[in-house]
C-alpha cells in the first residue's frame, strides 16, 4: 500500500476519533451543567454554639397573653373618659371593635387610642401585605392604628390582634359598612382606599385620618375630633 494512502487512513481515524471524543466530552459537560441547574443551590447551615441556649417559640396561647406590665387605664382617665362619652361634640359610630382582643382597658371594656391614624377601606382586607408598608412606618414613631373595612381575612385580624395583645402597637380594627365608613371617613378627614392602593403601598399621609381620641366598645365607637385633629397631616 502507498505511503500516502496509509497517512491519509491514519488521518482519517484521527480526525473520526477526534470527533468522538469531542460529542462524548461535550454530552458530559452538558448533563453536568443540566444536573447543576436542576440541583438545589448549596446553603451552608448555621449551627448553634454548645453553650447557645435552645431557641423557644411562641405558641398561640402564649401570644394571646398580655406583657405583665400591661398598664389599664387610671380611675382619673375613665372619668374624663366618660365625660367625653357624653359631650355633645362626641360622634358616634355603630361599629365597634372587631374582636375583644382589641380591648386596652378590661376594666371599662374599651379600646381606646389617643390621636390615631385612621385608615378607612372601601373593600375587605384580604391579606396582610395591604398593611405592611402602613404598619412599618407606624410601628418606629408608635403611634396608634385604626383600620375600618367591610371585613378583615381572619389571617389579618389575627395578625392584629396578636399584636395587640402584646402591645407592639396599639391597634384596632372595625368592621362597619359602607355608610357607617364613609361617616368615619368624612368625620376624621380620610380618603377611603381600595385594595390595589394598599397592595401597592400607595398610603399618603393625606389619605389617613385623624382624631383627638377614638373609644370602642363591641357595638359601637366614639371619636373625640377637633378642626386641628381633622386637618391634621
Amino acid at each position: 500500500m502507498d505511503p500516502w494512502t496509509i497517512g491519509l487512513i491514519v488521518i482519517i481515524v484521527v480526525g473520526l476519533g477526534l470527533i468522538v471524543y469531542g460529542a462524548l466530552s461535550d454530552r458530559a459537560k452538558n448533563r453536568r451543567r443540566a444536573a447543576e441547574m436542576l440541583a438545589p443551590p448549596q446553603r451552608s447551615i448555621p449551627q448553634f454554639a454548645p453553650n447557645a441556649p435552645a431557641p423557644s417559640y411562641l405558641s398561640d396561647l402564649q401570644a394571646r397573653r398580655p406583657p405583665s406590665e400591661t398598664a389599664a387605664l387610671s380611675p382619673a382617665d375613665r372619668d374624663t373618659i366618660a365625660q367625653q362619652l357624653t359631650q355633645a361634640g362626641t360622634l358616634k359610630i355603630a361599629a365597634g371593635y372587631a374582636s375583644k382582643d382589641f380591648v386596652t382597658d378590661p376594666t371599662s371594656g374599651w379600646a381606646v387610642l389617643d390621636q390615631p391614624v385612621i385608615l378607612v377601606c372601601g373593600d375587605p382586607v384580604d391579606s396582610l401585605r395591604e398593611l405592611i408598608p402602613l404598619l412599618e412606618k407606624l410601628i418606629v414613631t408608635q403611634t396608634p392604628l385604626v383600620v375600618a373595612a367591610p371585613a378583615f381575612a381572619r389571617e389579618v385580624r389575627t395578625t392584629l390582634e396578636v399584636n395587640s395583645i402584646r402591645r407592639t402597637m396599639t391597634l384596632l380594627a372595625v368592621e362597619a359598612p359602607d355608610e357607617v365608613r364613609r361617616s368615619i371617613a368624612n368625620a376624621t378627614g380620610a380618603t377611603v382606599t381600595d385594595q390595589s392602593d394598599r397592595q401597592a403601598g400607595y398610603l399618603p399621609p393625606e389619605h389617613l385620618g385623624h382624631c383627638e381620641r377614638w373609644i370602642a366598645t363591641a357595638k359601637q365607637s366614639s371619636l373625640i375630633t377637633t378642626a386641628a385633629s381633622k386637618g391634621e397631616r
